[in-house]
Protein backbone atom coordinates (compact mmCIF):
# COMPACT_ATOMS: atom_id res chain seq x y z
CA UNK A 1 0.00 0.00 0.00
CA UNK A 2 1.45 3.69 -0.96
CA UNK A 3 2.07 5.61 1.85
CA UNK A 4 0.21 8.31 0.60
CA UNK A 5 -3.04 6.42 0.78
CA UNK A 6 -5.82 7.92 2.87
CA UNK A 7 -6.53 7.15 6.00
CA UNK A 8 -9.85 5.27 6.76
CA UNK A 9 -11.94 7.65 9.52
CA UNK A 10 -14.53 5.65 9.33
CA UNK A 11 -16.80 5.15 12.72
CA UNK A 12 -16.53 1.94 14.24
CA UNK A 13 -18.85 1.28 17.26
CA UNK A 14 -17.35 -0.23 20.48
CA UNK A 15 -19.06 -3.68 20.40
CA UNK A 16 -17.42 -3.96 16.84
CA UNK A 17 -14.57 -3.15 18.13
CA UNK A 18 -14.60 -6.11 20.46
CA UNK A 19 -15.90 -9.04 18.01
CA UNK A 20 -14.11 -7.61 14.66
CA UNK A 21 -10.55 -9.44 13.30
CA UNK A 22 -7.96 -8.61 15.19
CA UNK A 23 -10.44 -7.99 18.59
CA UNK A 24 -10.30 -9.12 21.84
CA UNK A 25 -13.60 -10.85 22.11
CA UNK A 26 -15.44 -13.62 20.16
CA UNK A 27 -18.84 -13.02 18.97
CA UNK A 28 -21.08 -12.91 15.81
CA UNK A 29 -22.96 -10.64 14.07
CA UNK A 30 -26.46 -11.70 11.86
CA UNK A 31 -28.44 -9.35 10.03
CA UNK A 32 -31.43 -9.49 8.22
CA UNK A 33 -33.12 -6.27 6.67
CA UNK A 34 -35.23 -5.77 9.73
CA UNK A 35 -32.99 -7.01 12.88
CA UNK A 36 -29.55 -7.46 13.69
CA UNK A 37 -28.28 -10.07 16.19
CA UNK A 38 -24.54 -9.03 18.15
CA UNK A 39 -23.03 -11.51 20.49
CA UNK A 40 -20.30 -11.09 22.56
CA UNK A 41 -18.55 -13.65 24.99
CA UNK A 42 -17.30 -12.13 28.14
CA UNK A 43 -15.33 -13.73 31.00
CA UNK A 44 -18.45 -13.54 33.86
CA UNK A 45 -20.45 -16.27 33.44
CA UNK A 46 -23.98 -14.63 33.03
CA UNK A 47 -25.63 -14.05 29.63
CA UNK A 48 -27.81 -10.44 29.27
CA UNK A 49 -30.37 -10.91 26.36
CA UNK A 50 -31.43 -7.20 25.13
CA UNK A 51 -34.26 -6.06 23.00
CA UNK A 52 -34.57 -2.30 21.37
CA UNK A 53 -37.62 -0.54 21.89
CA UNK A 54 -39.44 1.88 19.49
CA UNK A 55 -37.42 4.73 20.47
CA UNK A 56 -34.45 3.08 18.98
CA UNK A 57 -35.54 1.43 15.05
CA UNK A 58 -34.91 4.97 13.20
CA UNK A 59 -31.36 5.33 14.87
CA UNK A 60 -29.23 4.72 11.52
CA UNK A 61 -26.11 6.37 13.64
CA UNK A 62 -23.19 3.94 12.89
CA UNK A 63 -22.03 4.18 16.58
CA UNK A 64 -25.14 2.52 17.33
CA UNK A 65 -25.08 0.11 20.23
CA UNK A 66 -27.32 -2.44 21.35
CA UNK A 67 -29.75 -1.94 24.38
CA UNK A 68 -27.28 -1.93 27.55
CA UNK A 69 -24.55 -2.52 25.98
CA UNK A 70 -22.22 -0.52 28.22
CA UNK A 71 -24.12 -2.11 31.32
CA UNK A 72 -23.12 -5.26 30.29
CA UNK A 73 -19.79 -3.93 28.96
CA UNK A 74 -19.21 -2.25 32.19
CA UNK A 75 -19.80 -5.78 34.45
CA UNK A 76 -17.77 -7.86 31.76
CA UNK A 77 -20.74 -9.73 30.77
CA UNK A 78 -21.69 -11.75 28.01
CA UNK A 79 -24.53 -9.76 25.54
CA UNK A 80 -26.95 -10.88 22.72
CA UNK A 81 -28.57 -7.84 21.53
CA UNK A 82 -31.17 -7.94 19.24
CA UNK A 83 -31.64 -4.63 17.39
CA UNK A 84 -34.68 -3.52 15.36
CA UNK A 85 -34.91 -1.34 12.48
CA UNK A 86 -38.27 -1.63 12.73
CA UNK A 87 -41.50 -1.12 15.02
CA UNK A 88 -43.06 -4.63 14.34
CA UNK A 89 -42.98 -6.31 18.00
CA UNK A 90 -40.10 -8.71 16.86
CA UNK A 91 -43.40 -10.59 14.33
CA UNK A 92 -40.54 -11.26 11.99
CA UNK A 93 -39.64 -14.75 11.29
CA UNK A 94 -35.93 -14.67 11.12
CA UNK A 95 -35.77 -13.38 14.33
CA UNK A 96 -38.07 -16.32 15.29
CA UNK A 97 -35.92 -18.79 14.10
CA UNK A 98 -32.41 -17.22 15.06
CA UNK A 99 -34.00 -17.25 18.62
CA UNK A 100 -35.35 -20.85 17.95
CA UNK A 101 -32.28 -22.09 16.45
CA UNK A 102 -29.82 -20.88 19.19
CA UNK A 103 -32.28 -22.16 21.89
CA UNK A 104 -32.35 -25.76 20.38
CA UNK A 105 -28.18 -25.62 20.14
CA UNK A 106 -27.62 -25.52 23.61
CA UNK A 107 -26.53 -21.54 22.89
CA UNK A 108 -27.89 -20.62 26.35
CA UNK A 109 -26.82 -23.19 28.46
CA UNK A 110 -23.76 -22.91 30.50
CA UNK A 111 -24.38 -19.71 32.38
CA UNK A 112 -24.77 -19.08 35.75
CA UNK A 113 -27.67 -17.11 34.80
CA UNK A 114 -29.73 -15.90 31.49
CA UNK A 115 -31.13 -12.27 32.34
CA UNK A 116 -33.99 -10.80 29.00
CA UNK A 117 -34.49 -7.49 29.41
CA UNK A 118 -35.91 -4.60 27.52
CA UNK A 119 -38.43 -1.83 27.60
CA UNK A 120 -41.98 -1.58 26.12
CA UNK A 121 -41.68 -3.21 22.44
CA UNK A 122 -38.53 -4.44 24.11
CA UNK A 123 -39.94 -5.99 27.74
CA UNK A 124 -42.45 -7.78 25.15
CA UNK A 125 -40.23 -9.42 23.36
CA UNK A 126 -37.61 -10.37 26.96
CA UNK A 127 -40.92 -11.88 28.21
CA UNK A 128 -42.74 -13.42 25.44
CA UNK A 129 -38.91 -15.13 24.13
CA UNK A 130 -38.34 -16.47 27.93
CA UNK A 131 -39.46 -19.59 27.13
CA UNK A 132 -36.88 -20.41 24.61
CA UNK A 133 -34.32 -19.99 27.96
CA UNK A 134 -34.03 -22.47 30.77
CA UNK A 135 -34.69 -20.70 34.53
CA UNK A 136 -34.92 -17.31 32.39
CA UNK A 137 -35.14 -14.50 34.51
CA UNK A 138 -36.44 -11.14 33.24
CA UNK A 139 -36.09 -7.09 33.96
CA UNK A 140 -39.19 -6.02 32.09
CA UNK A 141 -40.18 -1.85 32.03
CA UNK A 142 -42.81 -1.02 30.89
CA UNK A 143 -44.21 -4.20 29.09
CA UNK A 144 -46.48 -5.21 26.81
CA UNK A 145 -48.02 -8.62 26.42
CA UNK A 146 -49.74 -8.43 23.28
CA UNK A 147 -51.00 -6.04 20.34
CA UNK A 148 -52.75 -8.88 19.31
CA UNK A 149 -56.85 -7.53 19.24
CA UNK A 150 -58.15 -10.83 19.83
CA UNK A 151 -56.04 -11.01 23.01
CA UNK A 152 -55.98 -7.47 24.06
CA UNK A 153 -58.65 -5.57 21.98
CA UNK A 154 -59.09 -2.66 24.19
CA UNK A 155 -55.27 -1.46 23.66
CA UNK A 156 -55.21 1.15 21.03
CA UNK A 157 -51.74 2.51 21.14
CA UNK A 158 -48.89 1.37 18.63
CA UNK A 159 -51.34 1.19 15.55
CA UNK A 160 -47.80 -0.15 13.59
CA UNK A 161 -47.75 -2.83 15.86
CA UNK A 162 -51.27 -3.80 16.13
CA UNK A 163 -50.96 -4.40 12.24
CA UNK A 164 -48.35 -7.12 12.53
CA UNK A 165 -48.36 -10.49 11.95
CA UNK A 166 -49.59 -11.99 15.35
CA UNK A 167 -50.40 -15.30 14.09
CA UNK A 168 -46.87 -15.89 14.17
CA UNK A 169 -45.48 -18.27 17.25
CA UNK A 170 -44.51 -16.01 20.54
CA UNK A 171 -47.26 -13.72 20.32
CA UNK A 172 -48.59 -13.56 23.80
CA UNK A 173 -45.91 -12.51 26.01
CA UNK A 174 -48.19 -13.78 29.31
CA UNK A 175 -48.06 -17.24 27.98
CA UNK A 176 -43.96 -16.78 27.86
CA UNK A 177 -43.79 -15.28 31.41
CA UNK A 178 -44.91 -18.08 32.49
CA UNK A 179 -42.42 -20.12 31.88
CA UNK A 180 -39.44 -17.25 33.66
CA UNK A 181 -37.86 -18.08 36.88
CA UNK A 182 -38.60 -15.00 37.95
CA UNK A 183 -39.77 -11.76 35.89
CA UNK A 184 -39.06 -8.18 37.60
CA UNK A 185 -41.42 -6.11 36.41
CA UNK A 186 -41.41 -2.31 36.51
CA UNK A 187 -44.48 -0.14 35.70
CA UNK A 188 -46.69 2.64 37.11
CA UNK A 189 -49.65 1.11 38.47
CA UNK A 190 -51.97 4.77 37.72
CA UNK A 191 -51.05 4.72 34.07
CA UNK A 192 -54.16 2.80 33.09
CA UNK A 193 -52.75 1.31 29.39
CA UNK A 194 -49.50 -0.50 31.06
CA UNK A 195 -51.70 -1.31 34.34
CA UNK A 196 -54.12 -3.20 31.85
CA UNK A 197 -51.58 -5.29 29.69
CA UNK A 198 -49.62 -5.98 33.39
CA UNK A 199 -52.50 -7.53 34.36
CA UNK A 200 -52.19 -10.13 31.94
CA UNK A 201 -49.29 -11.56 33.96
CA UNK A 202 -49.46 -14.45 36.07
CA UNK A 203 -48.54 -13.01 39.34
CA UNK A 204 -46.87 -16.23 41.18
CA UNK A 205 -43.39 -15.77 39.13
CA UNK A 206 -43.42 -11.91 38.69
CA UNK A 207 -42.24 -9.52 41.77
CA UNK A 208 -43.62 -6.58 41.00
CA UNK A 209 -41.60 -2.54 41.35
CA UNK A 210 -44.13 -0.05 40.91
CA UNK A 211 -42.46 3.30 39.62
CA UNK A 212 -45.79 5.40 40.55
CA UNK A 213 -46.03 8.59 38.47
CA UNK A 214 -43.50 7.48 35.72
CA UNK A 215 -46.28 6.95 33.09
CA UNK A 216 -45.10 4.62 30.34
CA UNK A 217 -41.07 5.91 30.46
CA UNK A 218 -40.11 3.86 33.60
CA UNK A 219 -36.34 3.83 32.30
CA UNK A 220 -36.00 7.04 31.66
CA UNK A 221 -37.61 7.79 34.79
CA UNK A 222 -35.22 5.39 37.09
CA UNK A 223 -32.35 6.79 34.93
CA UNK A 224 -32.97 10.27 35.80
CA UNK A 225 -33.01 9.31 39.93
CA UNK A 226 -29.75 7.61 39.31
CA UNK A 227 -31.34 4.15 40.09
CA UNK A 228 -31.56 2.20 37.10
CA UNK A 229 -27.62 1.01 36.89
CA UNK A 230 -28.00 -0.33 40.54
CA UNK A 231 -31.70 -1.99 39.61
CA UNK A 232 -30.53 -3.42 36.67
CA UNK A 233 -27.62 -4.93 38.62
CA UNK A 234 -29.37 -6.22 41.48
CA UNK A 235 -31.83 -8.04 39.24
CA UNK A 236 -29.09 -9.31 37.18
CA UNK A 237 -26.84 -10.78 39.78
CA UNK A 238 -29.27 -11.53 42.48
CA UNK A 239 -33.08 -11.10 43.53
CA UNK A 240 -33.55 -7.34 43.47
CA UNK A 241 -35.27 -6.98 47.12
CA UNK A 242 -38.45 -4.28 46.59
CA UNK A 243 -37.03 -2.71 50.26
CA UNK A 244 -34.03 -1.86 47.56
CA UNK A 245 -35.83 -0.71 45.02
CA UNK A 246 -37.82 1.52 47.00
CA UNK A 247 -35.27 3.21 49.13
CA UNK A 248 -33.97 4.24 45.47
CA UNK A 249 -37.02 4.87 44.21
CA UNK A 250 -37.18 7.63 47.05
CA UNK A 251 -34.85 10.17 44.89
CA UNK A 252 -38.14 10.77 42.79
CA UNK A 253 -38.97 13.63 45.28
CA UNK A 254 -36.22 15.39 43.86
CA UNK A 255 -37.77 14.75 40.48
CA UNK A 256 -39.37 17.99 38.72
CA UNK A 257 -41.19 15.55 36.83
CA UNK A 258 -42.23 13.28 39.45
CA UNK A 259 -44.21 16.58 41.13
CA UNK A 260 -45.40 17.79 38.35
CA UNK A 261 -47.05 14.27 37.73
CA UNK A 262 -48.07 14.05 40.91
CA UNK A 263 -49.77 17.35 40.76
CA UNK A 264 -51.60 16.52 37.90
CA UNK A 265 -53.05 13.24 38.88
CA UNK A 266 -54.69 15.13 41.93
CA UNK A 267 -55.91 18.06 39.16
CA UNK A 268 -57.52 15.37 37.20
CA UNK A 269 -58.95 14.20 40.07
CA UNK A 270 -60.24 17.53 41.34
CA UNK A 271 -58.23 18.18 44.23
CA UNK A 272 -56.62 21.55 43.01
CA UNK A 273 -55.56 22.18 46.73
CA UNK A 274 -53.48 18.81 47.20
CA UNK A 275 -52.29 19.87 43.90
CA UNK A 276 -51.06 23.25 45.12
CA UNK A 277 -49.65 21.91 48.32
CA UNK A 278 -47.74 18.79 46.42
CA UNK A 279 -46.00 21.85 44.00
CA UNK A 280 -45.11 24.41 46.79
CA UNK A 281 -43.49 20.83 48.86
CA UNK A 282 -41.40 20.56 46.18
CA UNK A 283 -40.21 24.13 45.53
CA UNK A 284 -39.43 24.00 49.48
CA UNK A 285 -37.76 20.73 49.15
CA UNK A 286 -35.81 22.12 46.46
CA UNK A 287 -34.53 25.63 48.18
CA UNK A 288 -33.70 23.33 51.06
CA UNK A 289 -30.80 21.45 48.93
CA UNK A 290 -29.79 24.44 47.08
CA UNK A 291 -29.40 26.23 50.48
CA UNK A 292 -26.93 23.06 52.03
CA UNK A 293 -25.23 22.54 48.45
CA UNK A 294 -23.81 25.87 47.77
CA UNK A 295 -20.02 26.88 49.12
CA UNK A 296 -20.10 29.04 52.52
CA UNK A 297 -19.10 32.71 51.57
CA UNK A 298 -15.88 33.74 52.72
Amino acid sequence: MSDDAPENNLAIPAWFQEIMPGGTRRGFLKKSELHSMVFIERENPVLMITFDNLSNVSDRDPMREPWAYRFCASHDISHLGVMANAGNWFRDIWIIRQMEELSESGFFEGYDRVVLAGTSMGAFAALTFARLVPDAHVIALNPQTSLDIELVPWEKRFWGGRRQDWSLPYSDAAEGARHAARVNLFYDPYFEPDAKQVARLDPANVTTFKCWYSSHKSAVFLKKIDALKPVMAAATFGELDQADFYALYRGRKKLRWYSGALAGYFESTKRPHIANIVQRSFRKAKRELQSTTEPAQE
